[in-house]
């Protein structure tokens, strides 16, 4: 939902370097005091948001996250659900940037995983979302400067919660400052399981599970 099928769209973001690498171009949060995720202990967040923040930090975003440890997050959603989810949500609630906590999405945790494993790169993935411009963009941005990019149109039901999306584009954009067009693909839809003044839990169309953390205001990534 994140990456390739959408909203989704990272963590605890401990250690996430936010640094521009250089490129000039302004990254979401920047200039706002950026925070990383804080020891769930110390949330006034449900018990099971605290749950999935512990096998977060467990597993480094969902990165090791093992067959058990994926039933477990599938459990806790369903005593989520069992309390009345998916719930009505407002724009506002939701027209945020959201930095990555903890996904199941395949896409995401192979960009993160590899590029640490390969380039010794660490990423910042954040999902902002504007729903008065009904847009939605995934961001996976490297400590080099470089930055994945896929942008989206959202549209929100407000009565059931349910919010709908379709890639409009994505972009390859490198340190040097090049940026490559890619074509867009698919569309989807994600429901709010569970959100609070800090926290947001969504579940999507794939059966993806993704846990952010409020990061402020929309702040959409821009190309050069």
């Amino acid at each position: 939902m994140l990456v390739l099928s959408a909203a989704t769209a990272g963590p605890s973001l401990v250690g996430i370097n936010r640094s521009a690498g250089g490129s000039g171009r302004r990254r979401p949060g920047e200039g706002r005091g950026a925070r990383a995720v804080a020891p769930a202990a110390a949330s006034t967040s449900s018990a099971p948001i605290k749950e999935l923040v512990a096998i977060a930090e467990a597993t480094n975003r969902g990165e090791t996250l093992t067959k058990e440890g994926r039933a477990k997050i599938d459990d806790i959603c369903s005593r989520i659900s069992a309390e009345g989810s998916p719930r009505p949500v407002t724009k506002g609630e939701l027209s945020k940037t959201w930095k990555l906590v903890l996904t199941t999405e395949k896409e995401t945790l192979f960009i993160t995983s590899n590029a640490k494993k390969w380039k010794n790169l660490d990423t910042d993935v954040l999902q902002i979302i504007d729903l008065d411009a009904g847009k939605l963009q995934n961001l996976i941005s490297f400590d080099n400067g470089a930055a994945f990019v896929v942008n989206s149109t959202l549209d929100l039901s407000e009565e059931s919660g349910r919010s709908s999306f379709t890639f409009t584009d994505a972009q390859l954009c490198l340190p040097s400052k090049k940026t490559f067009g890619l074509p867009p693909f698919g569309q989807g839809w994600f429901d709010t399981v569970y959100v609070d003044d800090r926290f947001r839990l969504a579940m999507d169309s794939r059966g993806d599970v993704l846990l952010v953390e409020n990061g402020g205001e929309p702040d959409f990534f821009n190309a050069p």
